[in-house]
């Protein structure tokens, strides 16, 4: 286990958070932003031009910044490069997001306004020659709607903005075999089918050549959504180059989850991989009909 995450260093932890936060002024002043589109700008350029994306967060960034073994992908060169690689793509249809940090603080809650705030000052100063002057990116954060802002009013409209996506399409879904996106809730009862590939619970770069295989096999009118962690972002992009319409939806069905149930804290969804939530990572089997017919292949 890497030690960052170890309770030993809670405290020196909370010490840096509270560093971090305070020079993060100083930090975004020297260090400009990149230009990062909204939420409902990125959302409506992949509903209008039929655009692919891959998304980035705080611990892809830690992860090829810091050569971090992350608690559910250990350290692999190869994806490392590759995640630099789109950073700095200039693929004209192929939209690579950064987290809503690089947005906007506005109206995020406290808790992560000051995550932020210490992610940006720690990472962006390190970041930035990975991105490419004048891109404007996307905004990674079009799947996480719910759990992070303070006035959650708009959080329906955005997930009906992303359900657009697949409307009336036939998808493809790559996900971890834990993950179990959709089943038990209605955010993909508007697609005209849906079949999926399994792909490890965690390590999932070790099958990322068999993953990219067997989704290749599918024609190029159907809609593929990526689920899979960090080898989420090389599968959309290579599948992307490939023809495809493919986006990294990462944890969106979660969030979904939470914005169904209320939630005010991130809970464990039964049944589903829950990262973010004390616990969530030990998923109990299920025995869902229609979810095991949807399984077309493994590669596990």
């Amino acid at each position: 286990m890497n030690l960052r995450y170890g309770n030993a260093f809670k405290a020196v932890r909370k010490v840096a958070k509270y560093t971090l936060s305070a020079m993060y002024p100083m930090v975004v002043r020297i260090c400009p932003l990149p230009k990062v589109m909204s939420i409902p700008e990125t959302l409506e350029k992949i509903n209008r031009d039929k655009s692919s994306i891959a998304r980035f967060g705080d611990q892809e960034f830690l992860y090829f910044l810091d050569k971090l073994n992350l608690p559910f992908q250990k350290y692999d060169e190869r994806l490392a490069t590759m995640m630099k690689e789109i950073l700095m793509s200039e693929e004209p249809n192929i939209l690579v997001g950064l987290p809503i940090g690089y947005y906007s603080l506005e109206n995020l809650s406290k808790r992560t306004t000051r995550f932020w705030r210490c992610q940006i000052a720690w990472v962006y100063p390190r970041l930035r020659k990975h991105l490419r002057p004048g891109k404007v990116y996307a905004n990674a954060s079009m799947t996480r709607l719910y759990m992070d802002y303070e006035d959650k009013s708009k959080s329906g409209g955005y997930f009906e903005m992303v359900r657009k996506i697949w409307d009336g399409r036939d998808v493809l879904l790559l996900e971890g075999e834990k993950s179990r996106l959709g089943v038990g809730n209605t955010l993909f009862d508007n697609a005209t089918s849906l079949q999926r590939i399994l792909g490890p619970a965690q390590h999932a770069f070790s099958r990322f050549d068999d993953l990219l295989a067997s989704a290749k096999q599918h024609p190029k009118d159907k809609l593929i959504l990526v689920a899979m962690g960090p080898t989420a972002k090389p599968l959309a992009f290579e599948l992307a180059k490939a023809g495809y319409q493919a986006v990294d939806i990462g944890n969106l069905d979660i969030e979904y989850e939470w914005y169904l149930r209320g939630a005010t804290s991130k809970v464990v969804i039964p049944g589903k991989y829950t990262s973010e939530a004390v616990g969530g990572r030990n998923v109990a089997d299920i025995n869902n009909e229609k979810y095991n017919a949807q399984i077309i292949d493994r590669k596990l």
